[in-house]
């Protein structure tokens, strides 16, 4: 009840019945006068009570004060300002302001509906932030008081789905089912909750359990058309799992997936042109499958479904159109480089194919150097030797023979060591193998050079810029990093140098911590688009180690990187990010910096430890004390064990 003034202040259940028997006798005072007499006795204000009291004796000569004037029920305080701060989830104000009211009046406590009420927003606020930051853990904590055959507030339970789900608590996970789904009577859910309930079960269950429990709560027609949905979710998983299981053969009965082609031909969901494209060409159906992915990718590129396109094409023999296909998504299906690399061999391997260009020319480099494919880099070494590229020939066969050796290797390297005129170079390399590979010298030598019909470049390995085991990269690999920047430097000195060298630099300085050399040289080596993505990367962690953390999440963003390396870029800067934050203050700005980390990589405990803290610093004693708890399950420490101690004291 608000307070309008003195006559519409808060009055206890008591003191309304009092008022109601004063009203009776017609003989006593009324309850604006009443309520004066209360809230001077709430206020402690003695001389005025006593007043009041003479002043209605006299009026009313029969006039007895109330029994209950001084109990604590009868001077309740206006909750409205409290309510105000509840609507906006300030509970750091409503702590503050339940502890100045309690200064004023030690005995004064809120109301049982306010205290119900607040305890129930705290733990649904709390339950929302953990899931919105993937802290599952953190979900269950706050969730541990909800019982889900009762609970009303059904979305809490699905939260709690979700972090069972997520953390692998199948025995919870089947209970918070059970006590949803099997509800008895007037504690039944409402059907539209039932539904969205089981379509949460399709991720979580096998296809044949959720049929059994849907059979079993299909009780109206009205509930029945509606799991028509999830029954569709349950061939979509069916279908799925026969995908992903390379054992199964067999395939589903053609009733089930035809429900699934026919929302596909409705294209509600992309997916579903993917799913069935995968399916029809594991039943090596390869037009069936060509026609879904070429649907699937005229609504979206995506790199998944052009390898599907490409598979299927392949499978018809289909080999330029296929090849058309990988040239198409070279950059999409950079972050798989083994199915590039095999893609877009074909080039490569034929000497009646049209010539490569450049484009397609480095992203077979970079695929062969990112799988250390011994196969692949002879290929490219062959490709390079009779287009009469002979450093590149040899750099590439070096590179092959350093993975796998072969004797069509050694063969490569020596007509490529011969048509540069190395002699030195290829006797001693015919007296390394001459005992390995006797079948192949006689041919060697009477080999006729190539007729060099291709015409694009091939750019050289970074480990070709040194031969055998001298020069800057034999330092590089044996941590001699100032020997490697000298040797370098020396290159540098006679002239314009690789950008694998100026690579090779970069990784030098950094070893050593000379940041803005490191810089520099990763810098210089992002204008060679073989060399860019690893030059990104090293000029990433340079800032990184400067602690320029905004100029790092720059660099990425100009240069993506893999999504490996992005990852681990990205999960240093917000850490740096929170850190800074913290010695600045910035509580909230901590916790958004750590769960932008959290969604990329594990938390440790150390960042855990910064996280209590800063819910500690902002008030949030509840969500303080949960993390810290939990970090002292797991393992002792000291630090986690005195935030323990500090956000679970009372508050004075």
């Amino acid at each position: 009840m608000r307070a309008l003034f003195l006559a519409t202040l808060l009055l206890g259940s008591s003191a309304l019945s009092s008022m109601a028997l004063a009203a009776d006798a017609k003989a006593g005072p009324d309850a604006v006068e009443l309520a004066a007499l209360y809230y001077y006795a709430g206020q402690k204000q003695q001389d005025r009570l006593e007043a009041e009291t003479n002043r209605l004796r006299l009026k009313y000569p029969d006039f007895v004060v109330p029994a209950d004037v001084y109990s604590p029920a009868a001077r309740q305080v206006d909750e409205s300002a409290l309510w105000a701060l509840y609507d906006k989830n300030d509970f750091t104000g409503i702590e503050a302001e339940i502890g100045r009211r309690r200064s004023e009046n030690p005995e004064w406590t809120p109301s049982a509906d306010f205290s119900g009420k607040l305890a129930r927003r705290k733990q649904r606020v709390e339950m929302m932030a953990a899931t919105a930051r993937k802290d599952w853990m953190g979900v269950i904590e706050a969730g541990k008081a909800v019982d889900p055959a009762r609970e009303t507030e059904v979305d809490l339970v699905w939260m709690l789905l979700d972090a069972y789900a997520q953390t692998g608590a199948k025995d919870a996970l089947s209970g918070a089912y059970r006590g949803l789904l099997f509800r008895q009577g007037d504690k039944r859910l409402p059907e539209e909750q039932i539904l969205t309930t089981l379509q949460k079960s399709t991720r979580d269950f096998p296809a044949g359990d959720v049929r059994e429990a849907m059979r079993l709560l299909a009780t109206s027609p009205l509930l029945q058309a509606g799991l028509q949905p999830v029954e569709l979710d349950l061939t979509r998983k069916d279908v799925a799992d026969f995908n992903a299981d390379a054992t199964r053969q067999a395939p589903i009965a053609e009733g089930e997936v035809g429900t699934l082609r026919v929302a596909a031909e409705r294209g509600e969901r992309l997916e579903d042109l993917s799913l069935l494209g995968w399916y029809d060409l594991k039943l090596k159906a390869p037009e069936n499958a060509e026609r879904w992915f070429k649907a699937a990718l005229a609504k979206r590129r995506d790199a998944e479904n052009a390898k599907g396109l490409y598979l299927s094409l392949a499978a018809q023999n289909k080999q330029d159109e296929a090849y058309a296909v990988a040239e198409d998504y070279i950059d999409d299906l950079s972050a798989d480089p083994e199915f590039l690399m095999n893609a877009l061999s074909l080039r490569f391997s034929k000497p009646d194919q049209p010539d490569a260009d450049v484009r397609t020319v480095t992203a077979y480099s970079n695929a062969i150097l990112a799988t250390s494919n011994a196969d692949h880099a002879e290929i490219l070494a062959w490709y390079a030797y009779n287009s009469r590229q002979y450093e590149a020939a040899k750099a590439w066969f070096e590179k092959s023979l350093d993975w796998e050796s072969a004797p069509v290797r050694v063969k490569g390297l020596a007509l490529s060591l011969l048509r540069l005129g190395a002699r030195k170079d290829y006797a001693a390399l015919e007296a390394e193998y001459c005992a390995i590979y006797p079948e192949i010298w006689a041919e060697i030598k009477v080999a006729t050079p190539p007729r060099g019909r291709r015409s694009v470049a091939v750019e050289m390995p970074v480990a070709s810029a040194t031969s055998g085991g001298t020069g800057y990269l034999a330092h590089f690999k044996a941590k001699r990093f100032s020997a490697c920047i000298k040797d370098i430097s020396a290159l540098e000195a006679r002239g314009a140098i690789s950008a694998d060298a100026m690579l090779i630099k970069g990784w030098c300085h950094l070893e050593l911590n000379r940041l803005a050399e490191a810089r520099y040289a990763f810098e210089t080596a992002l204008g060679n688009s073989r060399t860019q993505a690893e030059a990104a990367y090293g000029a990433a962690l340079t800032l990184l180690r400067g602690r320029l953390t905004d100029d790092a999440e720059a660099m990425i963003g100009l240069y993506p990187l893999t999504e490996k390396r992005d990852r681990e870029v990205r999960a240093e800067i917000y850490w740096q990010r929170a850190r800074s934050a913290f010695d600045h203050k910035q509580y909230q700005r901590v916790l958004d910096a750590l769960n932008a980390r959290a969604s990329l990589v594990a938390e440790p405990a150390d960042l855990s430890q910064l996280r209590g803290w800063a819910y500690y610093h902002l008030g949030n004693r509840g969500q303080a004390q949960a993390v810290f708890a939990r970090l002292n399950m797991h393992l002792y420490d000291p630090a986690a064990a005195r935030g323990l101690a500090v956000s679970t004291a009372p508050i004075r």
